[in-house]
């Protein structure tokens, strides 16, 4: 008896390795963004610019890695395309863009400025995502001043 067991939980194995299990090949891919570096400087020893296009065709991340007390400002403005959501997290929401005012209901330019903090966590993502019902995507510039001694990693695009 144990023998067939084990003979029939092998033989399965075999099956599953050799057709594969129909569950597991659910894939869905996310659509890349276009990156394009406009400009990056050093501003002075301690702080650096960095100016990015992206055309966003999904959700797309930036991340910035921060040390505690390192302070961040930054704008972007939309290029193309009419509403675009905008967040900024580290272990929570720190900041995200609202329309304002009674007649906007989009978001097409904003200012940010924030600080790191130990609570927050070292990477802090900047979420950005094309909201508009009739296109599918955005183009958005957006600039970074950060401390030199910080990183940006931001997606690479497939096109």
């Amino acid at each position: 008896m144990f023998k067939k067991v084990i003979f029939g939980a092998l033989l399965l194995v075999i099956v599953v390795f050799a057709f594969g299990c129909p569950s597991a090949k659910t894939t869905t891919t996310t659509p890349q963004a276009n990156v394009h570096t406009i400009s990056e400087t050093t501003i002075s020893p301690n702080w650096a610019m960095r100016q990015i296009e992206i055309t966003l065709e999904g959700e797309t991340k930036i991340v910035l890695t921060l040390e505690d007390g390192d302070k961040v400002d930054g704008f972007f403005y939309l290029t193309s395309g009419e509403n675009i959501s905008f967040s900024i997290s580290g272990t929570s929401l720190i900041y995200e863009s609202i329309a304002t005012g009674t007649s906007e209901k989009s978001v097409s330019s904003d200012r940010f400025s924030f600080t790191a903090s130990q609570s927050q966590g070292l990477a802090y993502t900047l979420k950005l995502k094309p909201e508009s019902q009739d296109a599918a995507s955005a183009t958005v510039v957006i600039q970074l001043i950060y401390p030199a001694s910080g990183e940006i990693l931001i997606p690479i695009g497939t096109k």
